[in-house]
């Protein structure tokens, strides 16, 4: 009995330190792409109600390349529509969470944060959305 304790107690040692270190370095782990990504290239359509972090370089923002507001076509860049909700600053790049959301009827884009999106009037299959900066965390990348 005595000798299962102790080993028990040996892993849960082991295993404590390993723990700590993947939460001290929880953006270590966070992938970095380009200003062109969408979640369609990273083949997450599908994948509705999940979260993912992505790291932003420093940048500039893809008018083009975006499509809605508040919800945005999952062919949309990750990166400017981080840039257009506020949640990154282009010129320093940053953590952007998203989470998939279903595709929507249509798109209405605008001008936000110096960033212009367009409309798309026609049903489109799959969407995502930029979550709040104070919601980002490393078990939030799947």
């Amino acid at each position: 009995m005595n000798t299962v304790r102790s080993r028990l107690i040996i892993v849960l040692a082991l295993i404590a330190p390993l723990a700590a270190c993947q939460h001290a370095q929880p953006d270590a782990k966070v992938p970095l792409i380009d200003w062109q990504t969408s979640p369609l290239d990273l083949d997450l359509r599908g994948m509705i109600g999940k979260s993912y972090l992505f790291r932003c370089p420093s940048g500039k923002p893809i008018p083009a390349a975006l499509t809605g507001s508040g919800v945005y076509t999952d062919a949309s860049s990750i990166c400017t529509a981080a840039a257009y909700a506020g949640a990154i600053d282009a010129q320093q790049g940053g953590i952007v969470k998203i989470q998939i959301l279903p595709g929507q009827r249509g798109y209405h884009g605008s001008m936000q944060n110096f960033v212009r999106s367009s409309d798309y009037g026609h049903p489109w299959s799959g969407s995502f959305a930029v979550l709040p900066a104070s919601d980002h965390d490393a078990s939030a990348s799947q």
